[in-house]
């Protein structure tokens, strides 16, 4: 996919995940949805639009120390 098409089904995917309703209740019952799956998608659109755009992805340095007793 080209850099645009994949901007513009970020932005398909993001208007329907934005369109989703993420609890319904009808009189005393209540259901709740899980909308990570459409967060998992953006997530993996947005890295691959950062690769085609040549930015480099963030990450994270986590320092640990101990006593060493």
């Amino acid at each position: 996919m080209t850099l645009d098409e994949l901007k513009a089904e970020r932005e398909r995917v993001l208007a329907r995940r934005n369109s989703l309703v993420a609890r319904v209740t009808v009189g005393d019952r209540t259901v709740q949805y899980d909308l990570t799956q459409a967060n998992h998608v953006l997530a993996d659109l947005d890295r691959r639009i950062a690769v085609l755009e040549g930015k480099k992805p963030r990450r994270r340095i986590l320092a640990v120390a101990t006593k060493g007793l």
